[in-house]
C-alpha cells in the first residue's frame, strides 16, 4: 500500500509540475496587452526577428541571422512597409493613399493601397489590392496560438490587372505578419512561418 501511495504521489507531483510548465509557457506568450513591449520571434535556431512598437501606428523589426543584422524595417501597423534597410541598402515606401482608411483589415473585404517606392534614384508608383479572406484562422507559434487574418496581396499590372504576390498571415493582436504563403509554379504552396515567440527581456 505504501508503494501504491508513493507512486500516486509521484504521479500527482509530475502532473502539477507539467501544469506549471504549461502555464509558464502560456504566460510567456506576448499578447495584445504586452505586445507594445518588444518581443522576439524565431525561425529555426539561427534566425531571430526582434519586434518593437515605435508608435501607435508603426512597428519596427530587426532581423538577425547568427547575430548579424540583415534588415531593419518600419511598417504601418505591422502590415504595410514604409522603410526597409537591407544590409546597408535602403528602400522607402511613401503612402499616396491614406493607409489609415485601409486599416484594420476586415475579413471578406478588399483593401487598396497606393505607394511610391524609392530605390536609390528610381521612383515607382505601385497600386496594391489586398484581398482579406472571410475566415479567421488560428496559427500556432511554438506554445503560443494567435488569431490570424489571411490577406492575399496583389499588385496591379500595367494593364490594371491584379497579379498575385503572396498571402500574409497577419496577427492583429501583435501587429505582425507571422507567416507568408507562396504559390509555386507547380500549383503547390510553401508556408514560411516563425516557430518560436517570447518577450525580449527573456
Amino acid at each position: 500500500m505504501r508503494m501504491v501511495a508513493s507512486k500516486t504521489g509521484l504521479v500527482t507531483a509530475l502532473a502539477v509540475t507539467c501544469l506549471n510548465i504549461s502555464i509558464g509557457l502560456a504566460d510567456d506568450c506576448p499578447t495584445s496587452k504586452t505586445a507594445s513591449n518588444s518581443f522576439i520571434v524565431e525561425r529555426g535556431e539561427r534566425t531571430k526577428l526582434e519586434v518593437f512598437r515605435s508608435s501607435d501606428t508603426e512597428t519596427r523589426t530587426v532581423l538577425r541571422y547568427d547575430g548579424r543584422t540583415l534588415t531593419e524595417v518600419t511598417l504601418f501597423q505591422g502590415l504595410f512597409e514604409l522603410d526597409r534597410l537591407d544590409r546597408g541598402k535602403r528602400k522607402t515606401y511613401r503612402p499616396i493613399s491614406n493607409l489609415a482608411k485601409a486599416y484594420p483589415p476586415v475579413p471578406g473585404k478588399k483593401l487598396t493601397a497606393l505607394l511610391e517606392e524609392t530605390d536609390g534614384d528610381r521612383k515607382t508608383t505601385r497600386s496594391y489590392v489586398l484581398d482579406v479572406r472571410k475566415e479567421v484562422d488560428t496559427l500556432a507559434v511554438g506554445a503560443c496560438k494567435y488569431a490570424v487574418v489571411l490577406i492575399d496581396w496583389n499588385v496591379l499590372s500595367d494593364k490594371s490587372k491584379p497579379v498575385f504576390l503572396y498571402t500574409d498571415y497577419y496577427a492583429p493582436d501583435l501587429k505582425l505578419i507571422l507567416a507568408k504563403e507562396y504559390r509555386e509554379r507547380d500549383g503547390s504552396k510553401t508556408l514560411n512561418k516563425f516557430d518560436k515567440i517570447y518577450p525580449s527581456a527573456r
